[in-house]
Parts: C-alpha cells; sequence; structure tokens
C-alpha cells in the first residue's frame, strides 16, 4: 500500500541516494561478507550456510553492523511500539543529546523477503515523517516519535531515524504481525545488572511478535541517567520487536511517573477520543493484537499524579467494551497488564495485595477478564483460574513474572496457597503462544545459583522450560454471562478515598521493601 504524499501528512518521498551514503554502505557490504564467508543472512534474519540451505535458528534480523552515520545528536535508546493498528503502523521512539535538539526524521519502506543485505540497509527509503520533539523529563537531552502508517501489513518495515545535522542511527527491521499464529513475551522487574542481562539475550533468541513489559524497568529511582543505560542496553532488542509497557511503583520515584511518560509511546486512553501531543505516553490504555484484546493499567502505582478515579472509570469502559466484542466473536481472549500482582507467595508478602482485590478483582470478574499477567514480586507463580483466592474455572489466571532480573527473591516459607499451580525462584520470562481459541503458555527460566543472599545475586543463565499450560477461549454461555453494561462513577468510586488511603500505604510499605 503506498502511503500519502500530502504534506499535511508529513510523509515525502526521499531525495535520491548520495555518494556518501552509498560509500558507507559498500564498507558495510564488504564488512559483512568477510565476517560471513560460510554463511549468509536472509532478509527474514535467518542464517544460512551455504554448505546446507537448512534456515539456523535466529529469530530476528540483526542491524546491519557499520551503517550509523555520525553526528554531533546521533540517536540513541531507540525503541518500537504500538499507537495504531498492529499490521499497518509502527512508532519509534528515541532520544539525543546536547541543549538543542536536531530536526529529526524517520525514514522508511516495506520491502521483499529475499532482499540482499546491502539493499536492506542502503537503498533509499521510500517515505520520510518528522519527528515531534519534547524536552527529556529530568535530563539534558530530547525525546523523538515519530509513527509511520500505512505500512504494507505482510512485508518487513526497514527504518532509520535521525538527521543530517545530528547523525543517523543503524538501519533496523521490524517483522510484520502474523496474524493467525503469533506470540508475545511478558516480564517485569528488569533493570540493568547481570541478572537482567542474562534475561534479555534469552529474550533475544526466542521467536515472539510483540514484548509485554510489566513496570519496574530501569530502576533509575531518579537518577534519569540510568534510564539512558537501560534503554542502550535493550535497543538490539527494542528497535527490532514491538514493546508495550506498564509503569510500576519504582516508575513513580522518577518525577512522579513523569519520566515513563516522556519516554514511552503508547495508544490514548480508552476513553479518549484522540491523540494528542500532550499525551503520547500514557499510562493506562488498550489495543488490539489479532484476535486479543490488551488492557494496560497502573494498579494504583502513580496514585500520585491523580489519574486514579479517571483510571477505574476507563477500565470499567474498557473491559465492559471488550466483554461485548467477545460476545460477538469479534476476539477470544482479554488480557490485563499491570506490575501489582493481586495474590502472591512471595515472602513478607503473601497471601494478597488487598488494595487490588477491593479495587480491581471485581472489575476483572465482573467482564470475564481471562488473564492478569503481572511483576512486582521478584517470583514466577502461576494461578489456577480464581475467584476471590479460590479455584474457579470462571475466573481469572493470573501470571506473576516479576523475574527479569532486578533481584531473585523467595517463596512463603508456610508453602503456597490453594490457588497456586506453579512456582519458581530465579529469572526468566513467560512465552504466549496464541492461536485461535488457544493461549499455550511456557515459563522459561534460570536458577540462581543457590538460596543463599549471596548465591541469588547469580545465575549461570540456563534457561529451560520449567512450566506450562494452556488457556482455551471462554464458552459463549460464560461470554453471555460477563456481557454487561458498564457501571458509573457512583458506583465505582463509592469507597474511593478509603481505597486511596490504603493505595498510598501500600506504595510506601512497598518502597521500604525495595519492591
Amino acid at each position: 500500500m503506498s502511503l500519502p504524499r500530502d504534506p499535511k501528512s508529513r510523509q515525502f518521498p526521499l531525495r535520491p541516494l548520495t555518494r556518501r551514503r552509498f560509500v558507507t554502505g559498500s564498507l558495510a557490504g564488504i564488512a559483512l561478507t568477510a565476517c560471513n564467508s560460510g554463511s549468509r543472512r536472509r532478509a527474514d534474519g535467518t542464517v544460512v550456510d551455504e554448505l546446507d540451505p537448512t534456515p539456523l535458528p535466529n529469530p530476528e534480523p540483526e542491524p546491519i553492523p557499520d551503517t550509523e552515520v555520525p553526528g554531533p545528536m546521533m540517536p540513541r535508546g531507540l525503541h518500537s511500539s504500538l499507537v495504531g493498528d498492529s499490521h499497518t503502523s509502527r512508532t519509534i521512539t528515541w532520544f539525543t543529546d546536547g541543549e538543542d535538539a536536531p530536526v529529526s526524521w524517520l525514514e522508511f519502506s516495506s520491502f521483499e523477503l529475499g532482499l540482499d543485505e546491502f539493499a536492506i540497509q542502503d537503498d533509499a527509503f521510500e517515505f520520510s515523517v518528522e519527528a515531534s520533539t519534547s524536552q527529556t523529563t529530568g535530563i539534558e537531552s530530547f525525546t523523538h516519535r515519530a509513527s509511520a502508517v500505512g505500512i504494507d501489513p505482510d512485508r518487513p518495515l526497514r527504518y532509520r531515524v535521525g538527521s543530517d545535522e545530528g547523525g543517523w542511527s543503524a538501519v533496523y527491521v521490524v517483522m510484520p504481525s502474523p496474524r493467525d499464529e503469533w506470540s508475545f513475551i511478558h516480564f517485569g522487574d528488569h533493570g540493568t545488572g547481570e541478572l537482567a542481562q542474562l534475561v534479555t539475550e534469552e529474550v533475544m533468541r526466542t521467536p515472539a511478535d510483540l514484548l509485554m513489559l510489566a513496570g519496574d524497568l530501569s530502576y533509575a529511582n531518579g537518577d534519569q541517567q540510568i534510564w539512558d543505560v537501560w534503554f542502550e542496553q535493550m535497543q538490539p532488542l527494542l528497535a527490532r520487536r514491538l514493546t508495550m509497557a506498564a509503569p510500576g511503583n519504582h516508575e513513580e520515584k522518577d518525577f512522579g511517573g513523569d519520566t515513563f511518560k516522556n519516554r514511552f509511546s503508547h495508544p490514548p486512553k480508552p476513553l479518549t477520543s484522540s491523540f494528542g501531543p500532550s499525551d503520547p505516553g500514557s499510562t493506562f490504555y488498550s489495543f488490539d493484537f489479532n484476535r486479543v484484546h490488551f488492557l494496560v493499567t497502573t494498579a494504583g502505582a502513580l496514585i500520585g499524579d491523580g489519574t486514579l478515579p479517571e483510571e477505574l472509570l476507563n477500565i470499567e469502559a474498557d473491559l465492559a467494551n471488550a466483554s461485548l466484542r467477545r460476545l460477538r466473536g469479534e476476539i477470544d481472549f482479554i488480557i490485563v497488564m499491570q506490575h501489582f500482582t493481586i495474590w502472591t507467595d512471595q515472602l513478607d508478602r503473601s497471601p494478597a495485595n488487598f488494595t487490588l482485590v477491593a479495587l480491581e478483582e471485581n472489575i476483572f470478574l465482573r467482564y470475564g477478564v481471562d488473564l492478569v499477567i503481572v511483576g512486582h514480586d521478584h517470583i514466577y507463580q502461576r494461578s489456577a483460574p480464581m475467584f476471590l483466592g479460590l479455584p474457579n474455572p470462571l475466573g481469572y489466571v493470573q501470571m506473576m513474572v516479576g523475574t527479569g532480573g532486578a533481584s531473585i527473591r523467595l517463596l512463603d516459607d508456610d508453602g503456597t496457597q490453594i490457588w497456586s499451580e506453579s512456582a519458581f525462584v530465579g529469572i526468566g520470562f513467560a512465552h504466549y503462544k496464541v492461536s485461535k481459541g488457544k493461549i499455550k503458555i511456557e515459563y522459561i527460566g534460570a536458577p540462581p545459583l543457590d538460596m543463599s543472599d549471596i548465591g541469588r545475586q547469580y545465575s549461570e543463565g540456563k534457561f529451560e522450560v520449567l512450566d506450562s499450560v494452556e488457556i482455551n477461549a471462554k464458552s459463549l454461555l460464560a461470554c453471555s454471562e460477563c456481557a454487561k453494561p458498564a457501571r458509573g462513577r457512583e458506583v465505582l468510586l463509592k469507597n474511593f478515598e478509603a481505597i486511596a488511603a490504603h493505595t498510598h500505604d501500600r506504595n510506601r510499605r512497598a518502597f521500604l521493601h525495595c519492591g
């Protein structure tokens, strides 16, 4: 599909290939050839041995090496996300240093699988979009955003960002979103240390179409330079894989969540009719990926920003609409992602976060949420379908994956509760394979060296599948029972003052426990 060239759309054909760009690409192509004398990489990212044409595992295309065009304000921290349609749009966010921001651009083209590496790297891009620019919260740098819209849903997208004035990034490839069978990865509580990097490396080796991050991402705790470190460490992954994030309690320490809002690009709030530059990094939002509806919430992690009443109304309205759409056969599953867990068996936090039981669980049960994917507690734990802490086939499954590598915690000495079906102490992530009416879940983890306080700071990173389960779509009868009208503020906010006070206290205690 060709994109519009109306100047009002800010999408224009590009200038011809220059000699400088040609020479840069030629050198990169020579270097690539020299390093791969016995093998070659296809445009879809697979590596092929010349003597044996069977593709070797390599789930994601690597950026072509040595393709950056240096400049004084180089783009860094590139990450891709969804603001619009999951098949026909891609949003790229990045940062530049300095007191002045260059006019920056997103250049992009779709291409056919089989295009050679030189062409992927150095062919002229068909379209260019001028990025919006804002001051990065709390640090002397700028945040840039630009969206490629109307792209071909069946072809990979190659892109780069930057400017002639400030410099250009390497060329990255984002694969098209599959329609029938696809997968996503979820974890929270990441950081920048050795354990976190082990998880990142394993995630990069695991094919997935979408990455869902359940809060407590960088653990900057107010030091904005740590955010820069986190984004630069994650760029090889995030620049190529669509990523959606929820804020955690540690994001609240960064100017009350303003850093999160400034550095990420997300869809508009469910009850917001239009997306505007004043709210590019929504902290609660929803989107569809094929036949799965995702709702991302703060779970009160950013209660200091005063938006929790609005968020509760948005959650209610969004889930009411999603339950109707599921009854009509438009979607198969409803998944909620947030940072805070509702039920837990982590040591010193068991049995439950009763604020969230009062705040959210009645909403999730009313509209038949299938999965609640969370972090916060630094263990892995999967629940049975449950209702108010008891197994119930009509309830939701909670996937607690706070094992992104920030630290490794222990399970409660009293053991697990009746709702718990699997638990693990270590690092890792959950991998969800989605097909029509079915989600197969695998937890991929690695143990610490041992369970001592010192041993839990390290791991050999020997990842394997430690748990698996299959979730099926609800029956038509169950869906009809969950298709109910949204309630108003007189119901949802009836006890809000007490709930808000309890939430403030919960967040304070979470900080005290380095949560």
